[in-house]
């Protein structure tokens, strides 16, 4: 969707990742995929637009996603694969992943000449994007009622009805049309 190569390497990085990642691929894909949406001298931990942008973006989805959980009963501190002590939203950050391409898309596409601190505008921007068309299995939805169909999903996995998650898929950023 960015027109960036480079998608075959983070498919062999996703393929070779075992449970623990001992081999630290995924810190080495998520660095070669940065580098690849925002230039080789790229790092996340640089004090820039870009990252202040990718932060705000996340953490909007990251409370929408634990909104979804608590509602659906569920803790938003009892992670899966995310369990330190310090963090309150472990399972959210075990569902975050296939929703935060919404994100790095936008700051991609905005992030020309932009310096310094959020406006409000990029805020604004970024939470709209939970209004953002995704591909689900049931079909094209806003991402927040994805974010509600799979914290739906991960409720039926632990009752054992179900043995996949559905996810999304992100297919632009084209705002969500209520069909009236």
């Amino acid at each position: 969707l960015c027109g960036r190569d480079g998608a075959d390497r983070l498919a062999s990085y996703a393929r070779r990742v075992r449970s623990g990642d001992v081999d630290n691929l995924e810190g080495q894909a998520a660095a070669f995929y940065f580098a690849r949406l925002f230039g080789q001298g790229f790092h996340r931990a640089e004090d820039r637009w870009i990252n202040a942008a990718l932060d705000y973006g996340y953490a909007v989805l990251r409370g929408a996603i634990a909104r979804g959980l608590v509602a659906h009963g569920l803790h938003p501190t009892l992670g899966l694969f995310h369990d330190s002590e310090q963090n309150a939203f472990n399972l959210a950050d075990d569902l975050i992943d296939p929703f935060r391409p919404l994100v790095d898309l936008h700051v991609t596409r905005n992030a020309e000449g932009m310096e310094g601190d959020l406006a409000p505008a990029d805020k604004s921007a970024l939470v709209a994007l939970l209004n953002v068309d995704v591909a689900m299995p049931q079909g094209c939805m806003s991402a927040l009622s994805a974010i509600e169909y799979a914290v739906e999903s991960l409720v039926r996995v632990f009752e054992g009805d179900s043995s996949a998650l559905e996810l999304p898929e992100v297919i632009g950023l084209q705002p969500h049309r209520l069909e009236c």
